[in-house]
């Protein structure tokens, strides 16, 4: 939740706010000192050693050239450190922003990914200005889970004909699977051994890590947490020195990721034009061809990060509108460079918190290995084998298949499992937008149902006089259930019992349900039957005294027989009405 900040007295102290609020660098900046400095400079290198090949790895998922990745992958990093305030995030990209990327823009030019970066980051931050972050809650978690396992299971697919050094294009997992069978007789050796054996020291690595060693052997210790979270840039170096020594131009060992572009990216405004062919496509044509990624990038991005933002952020607490901003600003500040959708990344995360970072200052040093990568290292890069890559890829995402979570969907909630199950299938069968589309409507829907439902508990309850019917509201009546409601209120009055509406549970009451209240108090009238109104919450009270012949008096009553007693002796001319309805309640009654 956000925590607002009280209205100043002067316009200096409002502005000082507004800055300390949407600058949070000048709040950590003047308690900066030189244990801080030493703390981000090590979670800097270290997530720069971690940032750098990820960056060329999922530009190769969103098949794109390497550079582009590392355009990505200093400028969010940098800009976070201004305006971030959760210290462990690092914005760059990602496996999930590289898969929605390649699914929305493949065979079209690069043009269309700048575009997207640029129209996501718009989108975003207009969602800050509007403090539009409570719309991921209404997300379920299982959406999102089931989401992030197709996610992981898409890329691991797509990832498999680099392992075996297939090249072909696909665009859905059954797709991928079909032309894998297909392709089987062409599966490169070379790259197979090379895949087995990254794959087998990533996953070594990863371990190491968790080794446990004498208290006293600290640098060992150390020395064994560093190999574990680099391994990813020591897989790559290790492999592209083997494809480096054995390289031959005329039948070379391995497929290589080939040339990369050197050198920083031009400063240039986001292409809302290009050309497919020999014919220019305007702005709104390239959105016709984005479509509803426009609008589901964001929505992603903005869960991805948030979820993110709230795991490392202490008590769970975020600035919900801040991160949005901040990430809008990141996606559009990117496309200036010509970099590919971006947001956090769990894995990074990861990294810098247990790197000890102290501040979002790591991200600048990390930049700054991504800078010094694409002016000194991308004649190399040239040698890093597509095997590598989708190794780094599959050991990556493998963890993210939540496989646990069926089970305890199972036992608690069936409902959950088939969210769970629709947004996985969604994934599999189609995409990742169909994905999230169908996850979060179905979410809705069963929410709407819910509403709509309206449940209530119905009691038979003795009093002094005559037996009554007790009505408890469990939730607020507004035009999606108010007739509901009615409805059953009636049917539970079939015998002409006094009812009485306990009504502590209703936090809102809207203008249609007060109409539907005063045409069935009206109604009860009519019947010549006691309709009473008691135990309201203070806030519901407002609403309830606006009901047409609701009898105010019993509205903060809190037990039947005293609102009974209220409505029969504090009004003569009421006393006389109540009492003729009660007769009649007993003579029913006995009648019966």
């Amino acid at each position: 939740m956000e925590e607002g900040i009280p209205l100043p007295k002067s316009s200096l102290e409002g502005w000082y706010a507004f800055c300390m609020r949407r600058l949070p660098i000048l709040e950590w900046a003047p308690k900066y000192d030189q244990t801080k400095a030493v703390a981000d400079l090590i979670a800097g290198i270290t997530l720069g050693l971690t940032l750098v090949p990820q960056s060329i790895a999922y530009a190769s998922l969103a098949n794109l050239p390497v550079q582009y990745g590392l355009y990505s992958g200093f400028v969010g990093t940098i800009l976070y450190m201004f305006l971030g305030t959760v210290k462990e995030v690092s914005i760059g990209p990602t496996s999930l922003m590289a898969l929605m990327t390649l699914q929305t823009c493949r065979g079209l030019p690069v043009d269309f990914v700048i575009l997207l970066a640029f129209l996501s980051g718009c989108v975003v931050f207009v969602m800050g200005l509007l403090r539009l972050g409570f719309l991921v809650d209404l997300i379920s978690p299982s959406v999102t889970s089931g989401f992030t396992s197709a996610t992981a299971v898409t890329i691991i697919v797509s990832q498999v004909k680099g392992l075996l050094g297939l090249s072909f294009i696909a665009e859905t997992v059954m797709e991928n699977v079909s032309l894998i069978s297909q392709n089987w007789g062409q599966i490169r050796t070379n790259d197979c051994a090379l895949s087995a054996a990254c794959c087998t020291v990533l996953l070594l690595l990863r371990k190491f890590k968790d080794i446990k060693v004498d208290p006293k052997r600290y640098k060992l210790k150390k020395a064994l947490w560093l190999i574990s979270i680099a391994r990813n840039a020591l897989v790559v170096c290790i492999a592209s020195t083997v494809a480096f020594c054995t390289y031959n131009a005329d039948k070379p060992l391995f497929k290589l990721s080939g040339r990369v572009e050197p050198g920083l990216p031009q400063l240039s405004l986001p292409p809302f034009s290009t050309v497919i062919g020999n014919q220019t496509v305007g702005f709104m044509g390239m959105m016709d061809y984005l479509g509803s990624a426009v609008i589901v990038t964001p929505v992603v991005m903005v869960l991805a990060n948030i979820a993110i933002a709230k795991a490392f952020s202490p008590g769970g607490r975020v600035d919900a509108t801040q991160e949005m901003v901040t990430l809008g600003l990141c996606n559009v500040a990117g496309s200036l460079v010509h970099a590919m959708p971006s947001c956090g990344a769990f894995t990074r995360s990861a990294v810098s918190h247990s790197s000890g970072v102290r501040t979002p200052a790591a991200g600048l040093y990390s930049g700054i290995i991504t800078l010094l990568a694409l002016n000194f290292l991308t004649q190399y890069f040239f040698f890093i084998p597509k095997a590598c890559l989708s190794s780094v890829l599959i050991c990556a995402v493998v963890f993210m298949v939540d496989i646990n979570i069926i089970g305890k969907l199972w036992n608690s909630s069936k409902r959950e499992l088939v969210l769970y199950t629709l947004t996985f299938g969604a994934g599999i069968w189609k995409n990742l937008e169909l994905s999230i589309l169908v996850g979060a409507l179905t979410g809705l829907a069963f929410l709407i149902r819910d509403v709509l439902q309206t449940p209530v508990d119905i009691t038979q309850v003795k009093t002094n006089t005559t037996d009554v019917i007790r009505v408890s509201v469990r939730r607020a009546l507004v035009y999606a259930n108010a007739e509901r409601f009615a409805a059953l209120v009636l049917n539970s009055a079939t015998a002409r019992s006094p009812v009485f509406i306990e009504c502590s549970a209703i936090t809102l009451c809207d203008y249609t349900a007060t109409e539907v209240l005063s045409r069935l108090v009206k109604k009860f009238q009519e019947n010549d039957q006691l309709l009473v109104f008691y135990n309201a919450s203070e806030d519901s009270i407002k609403w309830l005294e606006t009901v047409s012949g609701i009898d105010k008096r019993t509205l903060k009553v809190t037990r039947v027989q005293e609102a009974l007693e209220a409505v029969s002796t504090r009004d003569p001319e009421a006393e006389n009405e109540t009492s003729a309805l009660l007769k009649k309640s007993v003579r029913r009654e006995e009648i019966v």
